[in-house]
């Protein structure tokens, strides 16, 4: 709670996810370098943290939160006091950011839902139908890059969208595109680590070509 509020105070970017909690640091960061550029503290559920005492980074922008279902369930049931409405799910997105100060939410699923409590972004970009232990973490090392990389830009680079909303787009559509070349390859016997092997040519084939 202390390394949190500390990096509050000096405006350094976090991504919360179910396990684990990323600090982003000031310095430069590529693929290769990120876990020697940026601190990584492991929790034992970074996410029940939050909903448990959500105050901790309430209505600090520069937080992303990447919940699956269940775990953006809780938040909203935490924050709204209500339960998700099934039939509204880009709202209740939409209604979770906003409630948490207007800070990123990256709701994983079929669709990742991505919301900075003023507009709401859908990520469909194909993937496969096998989810492999340890997506999660690709995901979120990934948007600890791009979301660098777009908070450096500023929003001069990102055309007048917040960075951090591009930044998550950016890094649901690369973990899908890790994913569908992995299962291309591998099949239902695909592992994290073939995704991992894709992300270079999958980075490449989204942002580079």
């Amino acid at each position: 709670q202390g390394i949190i509020e500390k990096s509050k105070v000096k405006g350094i970017p976090i991504i919360i996810d179910a396990v684990s909690i990323f600090f982003i640091s000031v310095s430069g960061l590529t693929f290769k370098n990120l876990f020697s550029k940026c601190s990584y503290y492991i929790f034992q559920d970074g996410l029940w943290l939050i909903s448990q005492q959500p105050s901790l980074i309430q209505g600090y922008q520069r937080a992303i939160l990447t919940p699956n279902y269940m775990e953006f369930s809780r938040l909203y049931e935490a924050m709204l006091r209500d339960p998700v409405d099934s039939s509204d799910h880009h709202g209740c997105v939409l209604r979770l950011s906003q409630a948490m100060g207007n800070l990123t939410v990256v709701q994983k699923g079929e669709r990742d839902l991505i919301s900075d409590g003023e507009k709401v972004l859908v990520c469909s970009h194909e993937g496969s139908s096998r989810r492999c232990g340890g997506q999660g973490d690709l995901l979120s090392g990934s948007l600890g890059v791009l979301a660098h990389w777009a908070f450096v830009a500023g929003a001069e680079k990102t055309n007048g969208q917040n960075p951090f909303l591009v930044a998550a787009f950016g890094a649901c559509s690369l973990t899908r595109q890790s994913n569908h070349q992995a299962f291309q390859k591998f099949g239902r016997s695909m592992t994290a680590s073939d995704m991992v092997s894709e992300v270079g040519t999958a980075f490449n084939k989204l942002f580079e070509t």
